[in-house]
């Protein structure tokens, strides 16, 4: 027999869960509506101890749900590598007889079927006998049921497994039965008592919920090594840091070139801390929300509408989960072993202002990507910093399709300053461009001005990535003239021609105006740009709107710090926000 049916369709709730279902702490709510076969158990569920085991014995493992629990364990399936179709849902249960001929009808149960109930709990220390008397049944072919039952009080048992012949699947099948399996079968079977199962109380129907906290919560974790060689115990600090596109920007979405520089004045942190061996949930992963960028609490309801209209519905948790998941996919793909055994808490905190363009979104990332890198010890050797700059962008454009660019996550996974070239042959035969790290000290000294306000800064992109997609004429003339910019903007930086530097910046910013218009660019960023004119200045833009990176370029010196102060106190009397850069020197 190589199928196991596992039953979970009943409608009726066992004590535990009624007990759960009647309180209110926060630690229940969080079980709420769940099975009991899905109330965790030293941080798994119930289900998971024994489904893992299952599924090395058997070709297939089904699980039978009914209408009110299905979700519950189609969500489990998804997050413990078991098939969602094999959660088969019933709707509502007639009884157990019915249930298994639906499982023969839809998916055919060649040999006969083993079955059991879904709140069985292994312990694989105590009762490996099972595991024994399973490979020893699987292996017999036979025309007769067999039922095991357990119990101390020979009045008393209680059904732990069945194997049902083939044959009598197909008369289940062909006469449908509203009753139990013993009922089912009873002109056909053998019932056989076995050894009781060292978790048989967990699996009573009368379980308390004091029971269950005291006894079971964390049932297996005194088994758990005090400490391990392989264990990670130190607290994990990762920053990213923002970054300005100096020179070619956005021409890194549309196979160009462009400069860019990492300054220290902004940044965002991820914090990893490792559970410890004592913890119930020690192989857990949790993502913890931020309580600013992030509230999961409210001092009122207005409190809760007023933070929605200015910040709106996304959060930076997703950016974290996102993350998680691609790091896991590319290491089980490229056949990077990492020991998940072990779990943390992850957070993030990040003082970059939102919807400027400096790359916010994408510092979180790679801060937790580096915090991740750092967990599971994984080198440079084994995932090169070009491929790790692919995999922070993919997270964005794949996983949560955010309009974005290779510039900010190649800056951020390089540092300093650097030279981008994202030629579409190279891009498209490698997943990265051409980089080279320039020194900072290259780099004249900058200023930032930001909207205190800004809206969306994706918004700036408009219709540009389309009309490249058509072959507009235009827009590709375009994205080459912001590559040539790059590209003398290199040459100017190495033999210090600021005043040229300046010129180029100036020149990227009336290329940018005239693909996008004035409509996309937008009053605010112009007004930035006309106030850095006015006091000998030039400026474009760092990112996709919202701020200006700028540079004194007058003719004498002697002016530098006044016109900077000037332009400084017109800014803020506006609204605007002005800052002296401070470049990141170095790999971050």
């Amino acid at each position: 027999m190589n199928t196991l049916i596992l039953l979970a369709s009943t409608s009726s709730s066992s004590k535990l869960e009624t007990e759960i279902k009647n309180g209110f702490t926060t630690q229940l709510l969080q079980w709420h509506g769940l099975p009991k076969s899905l109330l965790p158990i030293s941080g798994r569920p119930a289900l998971s101890w024994w489904c893992d085991v299952a599924k090395t014995l058997f070709e297939n493992v089904y699980i039978v749900a009914n209408a009110y629990n299905y979700k519950h364990y189609e969500r489990w399936a998804s997050g413990h590598n078991f098939p969602t179709d094999h959660i088969l849902n019933c709707g509502v249960s007639t009884g157990a007889a019915s249930d298994i001929a639906f499982v023969h009808r839809v998916k055919k149960c060649g040999t006969g079927a083993m079955i059991m109930g879904t709140d069985f709990l292994y312990d694989s220390d105590q009762d490996s006998w099972f595991v024994d008397l399973i490979t020893e049944l699987a292996t017999k072919q036979t025309t007769t049921n067999h039922l095991f039952t357990y119990g101390a009080d020979d009045n008393n048992h209680s059904l732990l497994l069945s194997t049902i012949s083939y044959d009598t699947l197909e008369s289940l099948v062909e006469s449908p039965q509203n009753s139990t399996l013993q009922d089912a079968t009873k002109d056909n079977n053998t019932t056989s008592q076995v050894q009781q199962p060292s978790t048989h109380l967990y699996m009573d129907d009368s379980l308390s919920l004091d029971a269950y906290i005291s006894t079971w919560l964390d049932y297996f974790g005194k088994r758990r090594n005090k400490s391990s060689s392989s264990d990670k115990t130190d607290v994990l600090e990762v920053k990213a840091y923002a970054r300005v596109g100096l020179m070619g920007n956005p021409s890194d979405g549309f196979y160009g070139k462009t400069m860019s520089m990492l300054i220290s004045n902004f940044w965002a942190q991820v914090t990893l801390i490792p559970h410890d061996r004592s913890e119930p949930e020690y192989s857990n992963v949790t993502i913890m929300s931020n309580p600013v960028a992030d509230p999961r609490r409210f001092s009122t309801i207005d409190s809760l509408a007023n933070l929605v209209q200015t910040d709106g519905y996304e959060n930076g948790d997703r950016l974290l989960l996102a993350c998680c998941k691609v790091f896991y996919c590319y290491c089980n793909k490229a056949r990077i072993n990492i020991d998940t055994q072990q779990g943390f808490k992850l957070l993030f905190d990040t003082n970059i202002p939102r919807q400027v363009g400096l790359a916010g979104s994408s510092a979180i990332i790679t801060a937790c990507w580096k915090a991740l890198l750092k967990f599971y010890r994984i080198t440079a050797e084994q995932i090169p910093l070009e491929k790790q700059a692919s995999l922070v962008l993919s997270v964005e454009t794949e996983e949560l399709g955010i309009a974005a660019g290779l510039q900010d996550r190649v800056i951020q996974a390089y540092g300093g300053l650097v030279y981008m070239d994202f030629d579409r042959q190279f891009v498209e035969e490698h997943g990265y461009g051409r980089y080279e790290q320039l020194d900072v000290s290259l780099v004249p000294s900058l200023f930032l001005a930001y909207v205190a306000r800004p809206e969306d800064s994706g918004k700036v992109h408009s219709t540009v990535k389309q009309r490249f997609l058509n072959n507009d004429p235009e827009v590709i003339e375009a994205m080459e003239q912001f590559a040539s910019f790059t590209v003398k903007a290199r040459e100017k930086l190495i033999r210090g021609d600021h005043h040229g530097f300046a010129q180029l910046m100036t020149a990227n910013f009336e290329q940018r105006r005239k693909t996008y218009g004035d409509a996309v660019v937008g009053a605010p960023n112009l007004r930035m740009v006309e106030l850095a004119r006015k006091h000998r200045c030039v400026a474009k833009f760092p990112g996709s709107g919202g701020a200006i990176v700028g540079m004194w370029d007058g003719s004498d010196e002697a002016t530098c710090q006044q016109d900077l102060l000037k332009l400084r106190h017109d800014l803020e009397s506006e609204g605007y926000v002005f800052v002296e850069l401070a470049p990141m020197d170095g790999e971050t």
